[in-house]
């Protein structure tokens, strides 16, 4: 389920989806009879529903122009905010949200409490949580009421709280009543282990997060040192487990601040993080995991070893780059300590494929395999119970590295346009330079063959009114070739879908 499914109600989440909808066309007029069609809704209700979003978009930036034009017409050029603003906005109106933020920044929650400040029923809030609460509970999370807030493992809690405060905020605010002195000096404490920390967003991602674990903390909600962090952590100088106790004004025993400071080298591990080739921190993690012997990084070679063979036999060397190397041992890792699922963004913001290609599932065959097998090895236990996961996380890092063409049949395109070289030229220079098309001059008697048929004119539709004719006219400019690309790419994809192939 998306993170908005989870977190808006069904009346916040329609103006969200029309918002968004509206906000990816290209239009600058919209008709409203048009979006009641493309949104299953009369024409009444989504006036009314346009009528809701111009005025918060009012409230957003009060220089807002109406998008309301007459005789049913939305100018889109007046959708003063972003995405982003829009839907943070509509967040301040949610149950879960609210309720969230106020058990991290309210210093004795209570549900009653909650329940007046934000005037709601304890059965209201049951409601509205419902979804969100189904799918903390896979990661064994749940909500608690009598002390408003959230038990399970403290480490899967604060990965949760960031997972939803992030994607909600996108480091456009920071919703979080912390000590903000406290916040910067913990995050330049320990940044150095973070790759994350060279990027742009990614010290507002620290910061988010340190804020979580100082509000957490504050309420006496510590995390655990793990011993499955021994061969990575102990007795080795690369980490620090002093400085965080110098930082905070949370007095902590001995084991509380070794929980808590292992819990933030963990964080710098529990991701595929790597982005940058030279990191110092990626040469840190492959030196540390080869140090001592560990099943991460045996399996990890283990399967190195496999894929230079069944993945990539042209290429073997990919599987010896150190963003793959470091960042198969960073998704190991986490599934090593936590032998479960846990919360992580991608899950809520991309939907499972339905329709993957037939070279994905090919690539996706052949580790669910490796990780059968694996499995069965004594040294290689810790994957029995996360095995499909983490083959799917290894399958989503090296798709973007893996050769799907022999595995896919092009497409087969038929150009029928007037034998002049001033009107061609351009296009099949065009598609020479897509690597999976095929593109020659129509001949009507295969004309049952094509994929797709590129013309100048309907004439052949008529007939023979099943052809799946492109048309594109004779002054056609570079930019009309981009509606073209996504037209291929799609009929790419159902041509070459596993399901449609198997």
């Amino acid at each position: 389920m998306l993170y908005e499914e989870l977190m808006l109600d069904s009346s916040l989440l329609l103006r969200f989806k029309i918002f968004r909808y509206l906000n990816q066309s290209s239009m600058q007029i919209f008709p409203v009879n048009q979006l009641s069609e493309e949104m299953d809704l009369n024409y009444q209700q989504t006036v009314i529903e346009l009528n809701e979003i111009d005025q918060e978009l009012k409230d957003i930036h009060p220089e807002h122009e109406s998008i309301m034009m007459r005789a049913g017409k939305i100018n889109l050029d007046n959708l003063s905010a972003t995405v982003d603003e829009y839907r943070y906005h509509l967040l301040k109106q949610s149950v879960p949200f609210q309720y969230i933020l106020y058990f991290l920044n309210e210093e004795t929650p209570t549900i009653k409490a909650f329940c007046d400040e934000y005037f709601v029923s304890r059965s209201t809030i049951s409601r509205k949580i419902n979804r969100l609460k189904r799918y903390l509970k896979t990661f064994n999370l749940r909500f608690t009421y009598t002390e408003a807030g959230m038990s399970g493992d403290e480490r899967l809690i604060r990965i949760a709280l960031f997972d939803i405060l992030w994607l909600g905020t996108r480091g456009l605010d920071y919703p979080l009543e912390v000590n903000q002195q406290l916040v910067d000096q913990s995050v330049e404490a320990f940044q150095s282990y973070f790759p994350l920390s060279r990027t742009y967003f990614g010290v507002r991602e620290l910061r988010l997060f340190a804020g979580i674990s100082l509000l957490r903390l504050n309420k006496q909600h510590f995390t655990k040192y793990d011993s499955r962090y021994n061969f990575l952590m102990k007795d080795n100088p690369y980490y620090d487990f002093a400085s965080l106790g110098k930082i905070i004004d949370v007095p902590l025993t001995t084991r509380q601040l070794k929980g808590e400071t292992s819990f933030i080298y963990f964080l710098s591990h529990y991701a595929p993080f790597y982005t940058i080739r030279d990191d110092s921190s990626l040469k840190q993690t492959i030196h540390d995991f080869d140090t001592r012997p560990n099943p991460v990084n045996a399996f990890v070679n283990e399967f190195r070893r496999f894929g230079k063979k069944t993945l990539f036999p042209d290429k073997p060397e990919i599987l010896d780059d150190p963003l793959i190397v470091g960042n198969l041992l960073n998704i190991t890792f986490a599934y090593y300590v936590f032998r479960q699922p846990f919360p992580n963004i991608m899950s809520m913001v991309f939907k499972p494929s339905q329709n993957q290609s037939y070279g994905e599932h090919v690539l996706e065959q052949n580790i669910m395999n490796f990780m059968q097998t694996a499995g069965e090895n004594p040294d290689y236990q810790f994957i029995s119970s996360i095995r499909v996961l983490l083959g799917k996380s290894f399958k989503h890092l090296l798709m973007p590295s893996f050769n799907q063409f022999p595995y896919a049949q092009n497409l087969r395109l038929g150009i029928a346009m007037e034998h002049n070289a001033l009107f061609v030229r351009e296009l099949y220079r065009f598609l020479d330079d897509l690597r999976f098309v095929q593109a020659e001059p129509y001949d009507a008697s295969l004309k049952e063959d094509y994929d797709l048929i590129i013309s100048s004119s309907m004439l052949l539709r008529s007939e023979k009114s099943k052809l799946p004719i492109y048309v594109l006219d004779h002054n056609y400019k570079e930019k009309d070739l981009i509606p073209l690309y996504t037209k291929l790419r799609e009929i790419y994809g159902q041509k070459n879908r596993a399901n449609a192939k198997s």
